[in-house]
Parts: structure tokens; C-alpha cells; sequence
């Protein structure tokens, strides 16, 4: 019987001492924030510099990519596509600056999510819009796999609205 009793107590030492410890990585938030803030304002600069091949490198393949129409529920080649053809318009000015940004970085620091808020003279200069970024780490870049354009109008001003569009 002690025989049996040491030999289960080495038994269950034994397996507690082999599992896996889990250990928890410090993730720096603060770097994360620079980089995601790096992409963004990379993402804004070719933009505004109609830079399409700049801003489709930022796109992962399998993203998710969101107009402000609800028929535009894109992938990168088709949002691509839509940017090539409305940036050969010279006559259009999609040029924006940001008013607002935020980003929340996810606790494991591989992905995050950002929003920007700014007036777009060329499609509704009395209406702000917000675009939207989820935007996951690939080693040691950052990409978007999610990004969502809608306008948004304040709250006193959706009354109105309905009416002009009845």
C-alpha cells in the first residue's frame, strides 16, 4: 500500500511538472501605436498622392474592404480597381486631412484597430467621414485586412436628410 501511495504521488508530481508554463510576453503598446501610426499616415500620404500601387502594398489578400455605398463590399484586387479608376479622374480632388484619429491595440499586439474622421470636399463636403482600419502585425509589418468608409452626419442633421431623400 505505500508502495502504491509514493508511487502515485511521484506519479502526479511528475505531470504537474511537465505541463508547458504558459508565460506571458510584454507587449509594448507604445511601439505599436508608432507603427500603426507609421501605416496610416503612409496609407493617408498615397492617398492623397493618388498613389494606388502604394496603397493596394498595404492591403492584405484576404481583406475585407468597405465603400460608403452598401453594394461595395470589396476584395483587394476589386478595391484596387476602384482606386486605379477614380484616380485617373485629374478632375477630382480626393485629397483629406485627418481631424481625428484614434487605434486601440489589441493585449497580444498583433492586431489593432484605428478610425480617422475628416471632410471630403470631392464626395460630401457637409458631411464628415470616417474610415474605419482593422489592421493586423505580419512579422514585423503591419497590414490592413479590414477598412470601411462611411459617412456619417451628425445627429440633428439625420431628420433633414431623410427628408431630401424622400
Amino acid at each position: 500500500m505505500k508502495k502504491t501511495i509514493y508511487i502515485f504521488s511521484i506519479a502526479v508530481i511528475l505531470i504537474t511538472a511537465c505541463q508547458p508554463k504558459s508565460e506571458t510576453v510584454a507587449v509594448d503598446t507604445s511601439a505599436a501605436k508608432i507603427a500603426v501610426t507609421t501605416l496610416l499616415d503612409k496609407y493617408n500620404s498615397a492617398w492623397n498622392a493618388k498613389d494606388v500601387s502604394t496603397l493596394t502594398a498595404l492591403l492584405t489578400d484576404d481583406g475585407l474592404f468597405c465603400g460608403t455605398d452598401p453594394s461595395e463590399l470589396m476584395d483587394k484586387k476589386t478595391l484596387s480597381a476602384g482606386w486605379t479608376q477614380a484616380m485617373s479622374d485629374t478632375s477630382m480632388n480626393y485629397n483629406y486631412s485627418v481631424d481625428k484619429r484614434e487605434m486601440r491595440i489589441a493585449a497580444d499586439g498583433n492586431s489593432a484597430i484605428a478610425l480617422e474622421q475628416f471632410y471630403m470636399k470631392a464626395i460630401c463636403p457637409k458631411i464628415p467621414v470616417r474610415l474605419i482600419f482593422h489592421l493586423v502585425k505580419s512579422g514585423d509589418n503591419w497590414m490592413i485586412d479590414f477598412l470601411s468608409w462611411a459617412l456619417i452626419p451628425k445627429n440633428e442633421d439625420i431628420g433633414k436628410l431623410n427628408i431630401a431623400l424622400e
